[in-house]
C-alpha cells in the first residue's frame, strides 16, 4: 500500500527488510509509472510530499529524471485495474 512508498523509513525497529532502494530501482527496469491512489493517502493522513521521489530517466529527453508517480482517485485506479489482461500484486 501507500505506506510502502513513504520516505526516510526505519524498519530496523520491526525487523523487516527496507525495500526503499528497490523502488528508487524501478525506472532501471523500465517502470515508468507507479500509480498511487490519492483516497488512500487522505485516508491514512498522508500528502504527496509524505512519500519518496521516485524517478526514471527519460531517455527521449536527454535522460532528464521525471516523476513515476501517478496520482489517481479511486475511480481511475478500478478503470486502470479493470482495463489490464493480467495484474501482479505483491
Amino acid at each position: 500500500g501507500v505506506y510502502q512508498l513513504m520516505a526516510n523509513q526505519d524498519t530496523a525497529g520491526v525487523g523487516m527488510k527496507n525495500f526503499s532502494k528497490t523502488y528508487r530501482a524501478l525506472g532501471d527496469y523500465e517502470v515508468r509509472k507507479l500509480y498511487v491512489e490519492k483516497e488512500s493517502l487522505a485516508e491514512r493522513g498522508l500528502t504527496a510530499d509524505d512519500l519518496m521521489p521516485i524517478v526514471y530517466e527519460d531517455e527521449d529527453d536527454d535522460y532528464a529524471e521525471k516523476p513515476s508517480l501517478i496520482f489517481v482517485d479511486r475511480s481511475e485506479m478500478a478503470a486502470l485495474l479493470a482495463g489490464q489482461d493480467v495484474i501482479l500484486s505483491f
